[in-house]
């Protein structure tokens, strides 16, 4: 049965090469587009959790800097000094307060802050309280990202300052601070 597939494209391709080729090409090329395709998605996927987990080590190394420096348990150190908050534009429910050291901001469920507009990335940003008590905003969307604009300029990683506009997609977020 093969080998009779097989005289019958030979045969076809003496006849008509062009024809035989032009129509190898239409079985062939959606194949290797989703080959294509799916390769694309799977690096996409891995770039962002080796950034994911870049900051977070980033986070745990400044953690324990900051530890060794004071001489002091993190449980036992003082509490921040600032407080900060987010305000979702066209959300309901009043800001968000930014609890912790990292704050992991994207549409997938396990941010920590979760906008659900399909221009923000499922790990779009992460914002982290710094040593001295300021708060820095990182782009971990990935090449293929929307990136993160901050008073409209685009940033891949920018210093948090009070009434700074931000951008993720189409989301636009207000981030405030204060003395506690």
């Amino acid at each position: 049965m093969l080998g009779h597939l097989f005289a019958l494209i030979a045969d076809a391709y003496e006849r008509a090469p062009i024809l035989v080729l032009a129509l190898s090409a239409l079985l062939i090329l959606p194949a290797v587009a989703l080959i294509s395709a799916a390769a694309q998605t799977g690096r996409r996927r891995v770039s962002r959790e080796i950034a994911l987990r870049a900051a977070e080590r980033a986070s745990q190394t400044e953690e324990e800097a900051i530890k060794e420096m004071s001489g002091l348990d993190t449980a036992s150190a003082s509490p921040p000094l600032l407080q900060a908050w987010l305000t979702v534009e066209g959300r309901t429910g009043g800001p968000l307060p930014l609890a912790g050291d990292i704050v992991r901001i994207g549409r997938q469920e396990d941010n920590d802050i979760r906008l659900a507009d399909r221009s923000v990335h499922r790990h779009h940003a992460v914002i982290e309280r710094t040593a001295d008590e300021a708060f820095t905003i990182k782009d971990i969307s990935g090449q293929d990202g929307s990136g993160v604009r901050i008073n409209g300029e685009a940033k891949a990683e920018a210093r948090l300052a009070d009434g700074d506009v931000i951008e993720l997609g189409r989301a636009r977020l207000k981030f405030e601070n204060a003395p506690v």
